[in-house]
């Protein structure tokens, strides 16, 4: 963080300390599994005045302290690392209280906001219970559970848990914007789900491929179950090893009553061992789009979106500048990037969108339309600057706050989605971390593309070794 941004997220500056196992996303409790070593590799850093590191120019040792702030992810990401709900959660937010039902609501002084105090208690209270379904009434109760960042003692679970500038509003409140209320490249879902279903098909080649590993494995489960026979008492192995004595199930439970008696010891005065079973957890969709819309019923006309198409290929732009493609709107340019949403909303856009709305032919409605797409680039202008103040910070809400009740009456088929929810905390953001590009998941989501390029041919054990 010593470096200027130019330099500071070059993969040569980056240290990368661990890759989640493909080729699924991983789960909450396997989020932890991954992080615990990590915080423990940290926390004996964190104290002052800090642990003795030898160094070049300090080879008899310096003193180095290290802190973790902030968590920045993708917002399914954060949920599971920061210790809070997925978006279909009655409490669904990790800034505030706000119910689900409340989603719509545009009151910003009436929530009652998260203390991050309060959310670390009720983490700990979650690791205590000792099972399962416990836990999840606890969590469903709260809205959060326990994640091992809860071990730093100065990282905040609210303040500390970026939005993400990227994801929250470039590819959800302006991706929202242009594709489901003006309606232009909704094909693009559509198109999505149709390659989906046809990577799903099966061909001969690969049901032979199938029935052959199938064979396999069942040879390999028959010669594993030898082997355990022989083995005798060495299924209990995992549980001495963490000194747990395992459960006994009762001859009077049910399987799911047995699987559900206990997940740790009791606990004592040393804290029981949080997450032993890598199981998939019952989650609430994690999809932001998780509610059906039924859509606006807007549409530009064809004069109207050529007239759009014709301003993005003739507009002037820096050289560094990607430019949208000069077919918005069909199916056949594929799926926009964050940085071309942001093209769009502050450089094409604001050029072309006032002939159609602002002229003496037009009507009441289009005024109005007018107006909401105002609010909408002046909220974008002040999100996606690079100088802020809490002025700013404050119009920033001010404009999204009325963006959000214009859209309600223009747009009244459309309902507002758990992004539109989370936006109204960025002004909150900004005032405490200050600009929020220079902490968005640009630099990560770069690093993250990278990585996916190296050809591993399936062996991602052996990427510390070849590289």
């Amino acid at each position: 963080m010593n470096l200027p941004e130019r330099l500071r997220y070059l993969p040569e500056n980056t240290c990368i300390i661990g890759i989640t196992p493909a080729p699924h996303a991983p789960t909450m409790i396997t989020i932890s599994h991954i992080i615990q070593p990590f915080i423990n590799s940290v926390l004996k850093y964190g104290i002052a005045p800090g642990e003795q590191v030898p160094t070049f120019a300090h080879p008899e040792g310096i003193p180095i302290q290290i802190k973790i702030a902030p968590l920045i992810a993708d917002l399914e990401a954060a949920r599971k690392a920061g210790g809070f709900m997925a978006h279909g959660a009655t409490f669904f937010c990790s800034f505030c209280l706000c119910t689900s039902n409340q989603v719509e609501d545009l009151n910003l002084q009436s929530w009652t906001l998260h203390n991050g105090a309060e959310v670390r208690q009720q983490g700990q209270v979650w690791l205590n219970l000792t099972t399962k379904s416990d836990r999840e009434a606890q969590a469903q109760a709260t809205g959060v559970r326990w994640t091992p960042l809860h071990s730093l003692p100065y990282w905040d679970p609210v303040k500390h848990v970026m939005l993400g500038f990227m994801h929250n509003w470039l590819e959800g409140i302006l991706k929202h914007h242009l594709r489901t209320l003006w309606g232009i490249g909704p094909e693009e879902t559509q198109r999505a789900d149709e390659e989906v279903e046809k990577d799903e098909e099966w061909t001969d080649a690969d049901t032979f491929e199938s029935a052959s590993e199938l064979d396999d494995l069942i040879q390999e489960a028959a010669e594993a179950s030898a082997a355990a026979a022989g083995a005798g008492a060495g299924a209990w192995a995992d549980f001495e090893m963490h000194d747990i004595p395992p459960p006994t199930p009762s001859p009077s439970l049910t399987p799911s009553q047995q699987s559900d008696s206990t997940l740790t010891s009791t606990p004592s005065e040393q804290q029981p061992r949080p997450y032993l079973f890598d199981v998939e957890e019952n989650e609430d969709p994690d999809d932001l789009d998780y509610m059906p819309d039924n859509g606006a019923g807007f549409s530009f006309t064809d004069v109207e979106l050529q007239a759009i198409r014709n301003c993005i290929s003739n507009i002037t732009l820096p050289t560094w500048v990607q430019r949208p493609p000069a077919n918005l709107g069909e199916p056949s340019h594929g799926k926009l990037k964050a940085h071309e949403y942001l093209s769009l909303f502050t450089c094409i856009f604001p050029l072309i969108i006032p002939e159609f709305w602002h002229s003496p032919a037009a009507t009441e409605i289009s005024h109005q339309h007018l107006n909401s797409f105002y609010h909408l680039v002046a909220a974008t202008n002040l999100i996606s600057s690079f100088k802020t103040s809490n002025a700013k910070a404050d119009a920033y809400t001010n404009h999204y706050s009325q963006y959000r009740s214009s859209i309600s009456i223009l747009f009244p088929g459309s309902h507002s989605k758990p992004n539109h929810h989370y936006a109204m905390h960025n002004g909150a953001l900004m005032k405490y971390w200050g600009p929020l590009p220079s902490l968005s998941e640009f630099p990560g989501e770069r690093m993250n593309g990278m990585l996916q390029n190296i050809n591993t041919n399936r062996q991602l054990s052996m990427l510390s070794i070849l590289y």
